[in-house]
């Protein structure tokens, strides 16, 4: 299970689900940086649709290993960032490839003054931040797409979807049962290869209260409803993604592991975004 390698005639399906509701206009460190939890988010999804695209260059051209989706979601509606309503393939998105923009971040220096830094990049997702949380909805139709992409013929043998759900808030349009559900749905969502993996991410403004990444069950028991909720909502990672995540989390780390990050800083947002994607870099 979680073996199969990722060609371009079984191909991988990465959907990323954003929360631009108005809470993430917080502000948030990225690294020395400071920006709202919209630009990090954005800036993130930029980056790692970039990367996602690099993976796919070869010397006889580009190869299609992926097919992606990136859903946003605030207020009243759940819209995709991309051009296409789906999933777009890496030949799509390489056919509409976005200006490279420049994104200002503050930079904090050691003797405490601030100074702005300009960054390069193509920029598919622009930052939002308004409205309510439509979590519940956006899952829904995360659960959808992957549905609908694991019944075609091509895929059934295929790597399965990986769905990420990067977050810093509750939702506003569903109960904590009406959450498990549907999370429940996308995890049950297959390829021969195995499940769905769901992985759900929480962007915290607040430094001070302790991270929780990657965590085993006994680490969650006393967490507050939160954490735990998220828990239930999120796969078991598979074994194949044990080791990196055990360099993650460093000496003392076992699996099971639950694909999870509370309270995440933005280092550890971009460290677990990378071990989600790794399990789909073996190309042939």
């Amino acid at each position: 299970m979680y073996t199969q390698e990722i060609t371009r005639t079984h191909r991988a399906a990465f959907v990323l689900l954003l929360d631009r509701s108005a809470s993430m206009q917080q502000q948030v460190r990225f690294g020395n940086m400071i920006a709202s939890k919209a630009e990090v988010v954005a800036y993130t999804a930029n980056a790692l649709i970039t990367e996602l695209m690099d993976r796919c260059r070869r010397t006889d051209g580009i190869r299609n290993y992926y097919d992606v989706a990136v859903l946003g979601y605030c207020g009243e509606r759940v819209e995709s960032l991309l051009h296409t309503e789906g999933f777009a393939s890496i030949k799509e998105l390489m056919a509409k490839i976005p200006p490279t923009t420049s994104i200002s971040f503050t930079n904090s220096l050691d003797d405490g003054s601030q100074i702005l830094t300009h960054h390069h990049q193509k920029c598919w997702i622009e930052p939002l931040a308004e409205g309510t949380t439509p979590m519940y909805e956006a899952l829904h139709k995360a659960y959808n797409l992957v549905q609908e992409w694991c019944e075609q013929p091509q895929n059934q043998d295929s790597f399965p979807p990986i769905v990420i759900n990067i977050t810093d808030g509750e939702p506003t349009d569903c109960g904590d049962n009406d959450l498990r559900d549907v999370c429940t749905l996308i995890k049950r969502t297959e390829t021969s290869d195995g499940n769905t993996l769901l992985i759900n991410i929480h962007l915290c403004s607040d430094h001070t209260m302790q991270s929780v990444i990657f965590p085993r069950h006994d680490e969650i028991i006393y967490a507050n409803h939160k954490a735990r909720l998220l828990a239930d909502c999120s796969s078991i990672m598979p074994a194949a993604l044990n080791v990196a995540i055990h360099e993650l989390k460093g000496l003392g780390a076992t699996p099971p592991y639950i694909g999870m990050g509370y309270n995440a800083s933005v280092v550890e947002l971009l460290s677990m975004i990378n071990i989600g994607s790794r399990s789909i870099t073996q190309l042939e």
